[in-house]
């Protein structure tokens, strides 16, 4: 072979926490796996603090557990919250979730996006049957009887049985499948920044409904909040020109009564908010996950979660096919990873997309509605406790390495 050739069971487009994921539990399984990444591997620097984060749910930190990784992904930088408290602003519309009421210790972790991604390219430089390569975009894929043909624009050619497309919204594996979908921009962006606050968060993730969109403070290991602010693209344009103290003095008006007055902020970031679902998950020998099967609002925080249990899903279908003498890069068997994920993905893409839809009317109709909606969930435990479970990740049809064990972590 030549020596710009490589050859594996499996190759990952996409280093992202969703395409590590889904080529750990490849690499667990004894396939061989090759991992294209589109640039240069992040560094982990434990004394700067990494603005994108994500809100981990028991399903996801089983999965990391079954990899090993979870003790390691706390010891970098983690922040357990044991309650959440959800408002609309400039009512008295609230709900408010507690790890108590469900019996578990906690009701999710917020973890660095690089933190999560520095521990499993650890686990993965430790498993010889895995190669990572830097600067590899896909250019080009080739569907032949025996396999795919990938080229990538670091000059290595990659022949394999399966293609999983884990790259993202802007994937080239679903470009290169010429794969279509669903397409809705929002008309917002998220500003994204770390802020402290005047007092504890007291381990609680706090979100209020705004007329021109969701803003959330989420609980961080060192004292101070993670905002993501997803605002009207006319009110983010606003904010991102203001000065520190004058866009603290916007926080204040929001979350005060609550957190204090903010007393200071990072750099502010800010990306658009788009939603995108792709119109079928497979091709011939190639799969897509994560964003670049679909792509929601962050008001939930649940885009990495289900990004996380379709690397979980794929897998699991994949060992299945395998133990049974099956191809598991076959059509059949990847359309029931699609029938599976695509179903419980486009639930909460659907309903990601109500809430920003009624939280952003002015309609007296809809404000009433959803006033009424949350004083309603609020009184009824039932209904509450339901919520709170799917959001958990200890609901839905969850693959079986998410579903609850005996854990020091969760339920």
């Amino acid at each position: 072979m030549r020596p710009d050739t490589l050859q594996c069971d499996i190759a990952v487009s996409g280093a992202g926490i969703v395409g590590l994921t889904a080529a750990c539990l490849f690499a667990r399984q004894g396939m061989t796996v090759c991992v294209l990444c589109d640039g240069p591997l992040p560094d982990w620097n434990p004394d700067t603090f990494h603005p994108r984060v994500s809100t981990l749910n028991m399903a996801s930190i089983r999965i990391f557990e079954h990899l090993d990784a979870w003790r390691a992904i706390m010891d970098r930088r983690t922040s357990p919250f044991t309650r959440m408290e959800v408002w609309e602003h400039g009512t008295g519309a609230q709900i408010t979730f507690d790890a108590r009421d469900m019996g578990a210790r906690q009701l999710g972790v917020i973890v660095e996006n690089d933190a999560v991604i520095a521990t499993l390219q650890d686990r993965l430089h430790e498993n010889h049957n895995v190669t990572v390569l830097e600067n590899a975009v896909l250019e080009h894929r080739f569907a032949e009887n025996a396999g795919l043909i990938l080229r990538t624009g670091c000059g290595k050619t990659i022949i394999c049985q399966l293609l999983v497309g884990a790259d993202g919204a802007h994937s080239a594996t679903r470009v290169l499948c010429a794969i279509p979908g669903t397409y809705l921009d929002f008309e917002q962006h998220a500003i994204v920044t770390a802020l402290e606050t005047a007092d504890h968060h007291a381990h609680t993730a706090w979100q209020a409904f705004l007329p021109s969109g969701p803003a959330a403070l989420l609980p961080l290991a060192d004292g101070r909040c993670s905002l993501v602010w997803s605002c009207d693209n006319a009110v983010h344009e606003t904010l991102m020109i203001l000065d520190d103290p004058d866009f603290c003095e916007r926080i204040s008006d929001i979350f005060a009564t609550r957190l204090g007055r903010a007393v200071g902020c990072e750099t502010r970031h800010a990306f658009p908010l788009r939603q995108h679902h792709a119109d079928t998950y497979v091709a011939r020998r190639t799969v897509l996950v994560g964003d670049a099967a679909h792509l929601i609002h962050p008001l939930a925080g649940l885009g990495a979660n289900i990004g996380i249990q379709d690397a979980a899903a794929l897998s699991q279908i994949v060992e299945t096919a395998r133990s049974r003498g099956r191809d598991f890069h076959s059509h059949s068997v990847l359309r029931r990873y699609e029938r599976w994920r695509k179903g419980e993905n486009a639930l909460v893409l659907n309903t990601t997309r109500g809430f920003k839809t009624l939280y952003g009317s002015g309609a007296k109709t809809l404000i009433a509605a959803r006033q009424g909606g949350l004083r309603i969930a609020e009184n009824l435990p039932l209904l509450k406790r339901q919520l709170a479970r799917y959001a958990m990740g200890i609901g839905g049809d969850l693959p079986d390495i998410c579903k609850p064990a005996t854990s020091a972590y969760h339920v």
